[in-house]
């Protein structure tokens, strides 16, 4: 399919800046260029691009509903806006938008974008990311961290997400979104057709109507203490042909098993939060990745339960691990709670709160990072 694009903005001098971009960017093709908004959306319709640049106007409800019925079209949709707040951005891409760039409009910025919905069809990414998220000692949110990450990558980026339990030999992401799995990571791997990337796709378990899919840990502990390094290396191979991104929940041993996932993963999110002893297992972790000889780059420290007037500040934090600090995630219990207590995503206990804020922020984040350092 071709690249075309087609533009809906009003103003003059934006739209100016645009087509000078443009004129830089050989990957598309601009079809027509519309400030009559409903006149665009049946020429949409009718001629169905492969994407369009939607600069919202001061008609925000109607601006959101036009997103959604272009959306419905098929298009992929980069939406403008003055308005570049987190709650806007949130609800713009829940909306169907593909990715959001803020006016005034910067060419990178821009580029990113265009660069993103074109190469859709052959994924955003030239490979699948592996994203682990670990931390060497229990207790600290790792399991609540990686399963609302993944329900956010799949909200965001609207490719098949796969989240993996290998927190062995007792996980419980099953239990965080309230889903029975037909099948576990054991069955999987001794599966003759485990190549076979629908096989993989249909075992894994699918979150509601959501691109995300769920690989349950097995059910036995026995069964888990069988699993090798060889074999989740299949594994991941496998579930790389089938999915844009996995999420892995592992456990907190420090062997050779986990130190395989962490081995093959792309980024690892190493889970920490605001005291002492956990601050120093967090640099021991570091220490260990140095002398591991992971790119410096892979690791990106997280600080979860995280409380603006702590005691400890997160300035503390970087200079003991002497690494900045990639994330924080808001300390806040009633929603996690809640979250964990009803087996759903803390985006569907309070779509609102800071901490579901944080969550999509993060996701936004990680997916930038990791797109931009796939174009280099």
């Amino acid at each position: 399919m071709d690249n075309n694009l087609v533009i809906f903005e009003q103003d003059s001098q934006t739209k100016e800046v645009i087509l000078g971009y443009l004129s830089e960017f050989e990957d598309v093709k601009l079809d027509r260029v519309f400030d009559d908004y409903a006149e665009g959306v049946k020429y949409i319709k009718e001629n169905r691009p492969k994407v369009v640049m939607f600069s919202m106007t001061s008609d925000k409800n109607t601006s959101l509903k036009m997103i959604k019925r272009l959306s419905d079209f098929g298009v992929n949709i980069i939406a403008l806006s003055e308005d570049y707040t987190t709650s806007n951005i949130i609800q713009t891409l829940r909306y169907g938008a593909k990715d959001f760039v803020s006016k005034p409009v910067i060419k990178k910025d821009l580029f990113v974008a265009l660069v993103k919905c074109c190469q859709e069809d052959v994924k955003v990414l030239k490979k699948s990311q592996i994203i682990s998220v670990f931390s060497n000692k229990g207790g600290v949110g790792k399991t609540a961290i990686a399963t609302n990450l993944a329900v956010e990558l799949t909200k965001l980026t609207r490719d098949k997400v796969a989240l993996v339990d290998l927190n062995l030999p007792i996980g419980d992401v099953t239990t965080f979104l309230d889903i029975k799995p037909t099948i576990d990571i054991s069955e999987i791997i001794n599966n003759s057709q485990i190549d076979n990337s629908e096989f993989i796709t249909d075992a894994c378990r699918r979150y509601k109507d959501t691109s995300l899919y769920v690989l349950a840990e097995p059910p036995y502990i026995e069964q888990s203490r069988t699993l090798t390094p060889a074999q989740i290396v299949k594994l991941f191979d496998c579930l790389r042909n089938a999915f844009s991104y996995i999420v892995v929940d592992m456990g907190t041993n420090v062997d050779k098993l986990n130190m395989t996932i962490l081995e093959k993963s792309d980024i690892i999110l190493l889970i920490t939060i605001v005291n002492l002893p956990l601050i120093r297992n967090c640099q021991r972790c570091l220490d260990l990745f140095e002398n591991l000889e992971f790119p410096s780059d892979k690791t990106k420290v997280i600080v979860n339960r995280y409380l603006e007037n702590d005691e400890i500040t997160v300035e503390d934090v970087e200079n003991t691990i002497n690494k900045p600090v990639y994330w924080k995630v808001p300390n806040n219990y009633f929603t996690i709670m809640s979250s964990i207590n009803k087996g759903i995503p803390v985006s569907e206990v309070n779509e609102n709160s800071n901490i579901t804020e944080s969550f999509t922020q993060l996701a936004s984040k990680l997916t930038e990072d990791m797109f931009e350092s796939d174009l280099t």
